[in-house]
């Protein structure tokens, strides 16, 4: 195994277990701000003074967040004031990275696959292939697992 390749076996294994622990939970309807505000108890003028920002300030980062506007950085320096850590990570929506990947190959495999079948029935050399569904899938195998430069395109 080349070593890029374990690099993103190593990526691959860190992304699907953040996503196993991302569908523990989901952004509270409040937001972040405010439900971790709550939980400790501390109320807006008191995270307003240990920011140095005034109370409206804190009501607006709060907006921001419910909005999805607010920065990284923001959400950052309001919960290490709140004696918190911000966590992120982009994790798959559904299922693990081997599927994404597994899907784009079987994308450009069926366009390879459609492209290929509609030249060799031009030529009318249709005979002794396969089905469709079983080249794609052979064919999403090896791309998957060559993952050529234009993987993505």
């Amino acid at each position: 195994m080349s070593v890029s390749r374990a690099k993103q076996r190593q990526a691959e294994g860190k992304i699907n277990q953040a996503a196993l622990v991302a569908k523990a939970f989901a952004r509270p309807l409040g937001g972040w701000i405010a439900t971790f505000q709550e939980a400790i108890g501390m109320g807006a003028s008191a995270l307003a003074e240990r920011l140095g920002i005034s109370r409206n300030s804190v009501y607006s980062s709060i907006r921001n967040e419910r909005a999805g506007t607010i920065s990284l950085n923001q959400l950052d320096k309001m919960a290490e004031a709140m004696g918190g850590k911000l966590v992120y990570a982009i994790v798959p929506r559904e299922g693990q990275v081997e599927e994404i990947v597994i899907n784009q190959a079987r994308k450009k495999a069926r366009r390879v696959v459609q492209r290929t079948r509609a030249h060799m029935a031009l030529e009318e050399q249709t005979e002794g292939l396969s089905s469709q569904e079983e080249m794609i899938e052979e064919l999403a195998s090896e791309l998957a697992l060559e993952m050529r430069r234009d993987f993505w395109k």
